[in-house]
């Protein structure tokens, strides 16, 4: 009894993830039919996008440069950096009602660690405006502070509708 109850609540949120990634790309292929000339959203040369399970692997490899078990990558969600093609940074995020919460970060460590770390955290209160949520809380030490969130408690928040509205990101 106990494994299928288990199994229930991993469906739902497979399917929650897939309903959230579907409402995202409706988002950005509206946008891209308005001739939105943007183009995709880069800070500072590093575009930041959902994770794909095609990028389990180079979160791997980034979670094991940092000391983590691999495993991680292919049991959590992440927002992936990339640069020129190549994953070089990912933080793991879950969603709850009009609310994303990020997680643990992890990043090559020869690519800038505080380059990337802003990266991720601007480029995910932009994906959050995407899902239709209000607000992104992070705990981490010093980086979300530097991208615009605001200390409140012992984390850190980002009110998401009050963002100026960026270029389309990537899918």
């Amino acid at each position: 009894m106990f494994g299928i109850e288990v199994a229930k609540v991993r469906q739902e949120e497979l399917w929650r993830e897939a309903k959230e990634r579907r409402m995202a790309r409706a988002l950005r292929r509206s946008r891209r039919e308005k001739n939105d000339d943007q183009g995709p959203a880069e800070l500072g040369g590093v575009g930041v996008r959902w994770g794909l399970s095609g990028d389990e692997g180079a979160v791997a490899e980034l979670l094991e440069l940092n000391g983590m078990p691999r495993w991680i990558s292919f049991e959590e969600r992440f927002v992936v950096a990339e640069e020129d093609g190549k994953v070089l940074g990912a933080v793991r995020y879950r969603t709850e009602s009009k609310r994303m919460i990020l997680g643990l970060l992890v990043v090559d460590p020869w690519a800038g660690e505080e380059r990337l770390a802003r990266a991720l955290y601007k480029g995910a209160g932009d994906l959050a405006r995407e899902l239709g949520v209000h607000e992104v809380v992070a705990s981490a030490a010093r980086y979300p502070g530097m991208a615009g969130y605001r200390r409140r408690g012992r984390g850190w928040r980002l009110d998401v509708r009050h963002l100026p509205l960026r270029g389309t990101l990537q899918s």
